[in-house]
């Protein structure tokens, strides 16, 4: 069995003093899953996003990022085989800004000991096999640069090019028939939960080309303000083809979309080979739920896999991590995938070693009661909402943390009677419940819907509920829904992206949606079709 810890999207910048705290969980995170899991780490491989940008000094950000390396091998109590392969924000300024330069690659790589190994310095040849004497694992090891974007002065994607493919296919021929195929790189074969339908974020982009990027652009090119059109690595379907003709299972590990995800692409040839594609979560940033430039908004809990890969067996887990506060030190892994091999097939099994959590002891939860109850009251084309946000206490946790409630908005927020601007740092308490107004915080209509998001807006109306903490029960009740009976309802997991539908219940004239145990960073949702033409008024009034 080998053991790999797979990173990715530290996103590294020696003047960004922000992240220290982040790099220092990391290393402590790293110590603490390998004192749990009572295995040494065999390979640790990191795809892609080194750097947060190309435009560093080649040799202190090469210096930096060493010294980080260092502390993670001392985390490891050892100085396994390192496998790197580039991303975007290694190529391009900030990720997306041409044209490519190689200069950070090919300083770290000359600042590397030979157990380190940067893959990436001689485009525009794409593929490595990685020689069986360097990572001395029982498998078939590819390094691949899909960031390798030769022209266009703007874009975040890459290339993935059969022949390189099978040029490293070739050199492992027919040898170790029994050994899997691990391929590593940056980008995505297939679109990722929640980040495929993300706009682009140019917030870190000069004023002028975010206008261009968030506005000119889509009035030419369809979608084109749109992550998966900006991001994906051109010939993704051609090689994904190719890999299931090896014969052999597969297993891929990429970043890039900063969310641990697994999928299980089954061949439908009954001499082809599974893929199980494997993306890691950031294991240098912390990133808003929702795009905000609230500072105390909810965050995903940056995290990095842990793989244990065998000729018999594979096994994946994300293992994300706190850093500030009370969740410093914690650790919350879930299992990914769990599969045994049948010849050149994946099947899925019940997790080999199940660890819920692991740092702060246990899995209770820390709120008792996260409840939000919206209120409809119909305004011409737009509803107000009137919002009561209430906190219980868990009787095993005591009183829950400190609770901040990030309000996004459209329309116009009113706390205690004033305006407010948003995004909005609301501060709960357990004493009493929180009340606010939302003035033209929905549309009823599809035409009021495009006329606020654009010709390509979603045809649903949605009231939407973030739990920061893990809590016993949480509950989201919407009054004033025009059809309920065409409401529908679900549960996002923010750090993950898996969306569930979740049945609602009706209560008089309330649809409530609840779910026990519900797991921190889970957004409940309750939605509706919009109608054409606005009719009537809700009876539901302020109350």
């Amino acid at each position: 069995m080998s053991v790999i810890l797979h990173l990715s999207d530290l996103h590294l910048d020696p003047g960004a003093n922000d992240r220290e705290p982040i790099l220092d969980a990391l290393v402590a995170a790293v110590e603490a899953d390998r004192r749990d899991r009572a295995r040494e780490v065999d390979v640790v491989v990191i795809t892609g996003d080194v750097f947060d940008t190309a435009n560093l000094d080649p040799t202190a950000a090469s210096r930096r990022f060493m010294q980080l390396l260092e502390r993670i091998h001392g985390a490891l109590d050892s100085a396994p085989p390192t496998v790197i392969v580039p991303g975007n924000h290694d190529r391009r300024i900030r990720g997306i800004v041409g044209p490519e330069r190689n200069d950070l690659l090919r300083a770290l790589a000359e600042q590397t000991p030979p157990h380190v190994l940067v893959h990436g310095t001689r485009p525009p040849f794409l593929a490595e096999l990685v020689p069986a004497e360097f990572h001395q694992q029982p498998l078939h090891l590819i390094a691949y640069d899909s960031a390798h974007l030769p022209r266009g002065l703007l874009g975040a994607g890459g290339t993935m090019r059969t022949e390189d493919l099978l040029c490293a296919a070739a050199k492992i021929g027919d040898r170790n028939p029994d050994w899997p195929v691990l391929l590593l790189l940056h980008h995505h074969l297939v679109p990722t939960p929640v980040t495929d339908e993300d706009p682009i974020d140019a917030d870190a982009q000069p004023r002028l080309l975010q206008w261009g990027l968030e506005r000119v652009l889509p009035k030419l090119l369809a979608n084109s303000d749109r992550e998966e059109w900006m991001v994906t690595a051109l010939g993704s379907g051609s090689a994904l083809s190719m890999l299931h003709t090896l014969r052999r299972p597969v297993l891929v590990l990429h970043g890039h979309k900063h969310n641990p995800t697994a999928r299980l692409l089954k061949s439908t040839r009954v001499d082809g080979g599974d893929v199980v594609i494997c993306s890691a979560g950031s294991a240098g940033c912390a990133q808003s739920v929702r795009q905000s430039a609230t500072r105390r908004s909810a965050r995903i809990w940056p995290s990095f896999n842990m793989v244990e890969l065998s000729p018999e067996a594979l096994q994946v887990e994300a293992v994300s991590f706190g850093y500030a506060g009370k969740a410093r030190g914690a650790l919350d892994v879930r299992s990914m995938i769990c599969a045994a091999r049948e010849r050149a097939a994946w099947n899925v099994v019940p997790s080999l070693d199940v660890r819920v959590r692991v740092g702060d002891g246990d899995d209770e939860p820390r709120v008792g009661l996260d409840a939000m109850h919206v209120r409809l009251a119909a305004r011409e084309n737009v509803y107000d909402m009137h919002v009561r946000r209430t906190l219980e206490a868990d009787p095993v946790a005591g009183r829950p943390p400190h609770y901040v409630d990030t309000v996004h908005t459209d329309g116009t927020l009113v706390v205690d009677g004033d305006d407010c601007e948003t995004p909005h740092a609301l501060a709960l308490s357990i004493a009493e419940p929180r009340d606010y107004r939302i003035r033209g915080g929905l549309p009823r209509t599809l035409a009021q819907a495009q006329e606020r998001s654009g010709i390509d807006a979603i045809p649903y109306a949605t009231v939407d509920h973030l739990c920061r903490y893990r809590a016993r029960k949480a509950r989201l009740v919407v009054t004033g829904v025009p059809d309920p009976d065409a409401a529908f309802g679900s549960a996002c997991d923010a750090g993950t992206g898996l969306v569930r539908p979740v049945p609602l219940r009706r209560e008089d004239e309330h649809l409530v949606l609840e779910v026990d145990r519900c797991d921190a960073r889970t957004e409940l949702r309750i939605s509706w079709p919009l109608a054409e033409v606005a009719s009537g008024t809700s009876l539901a009034t302020a109350g």
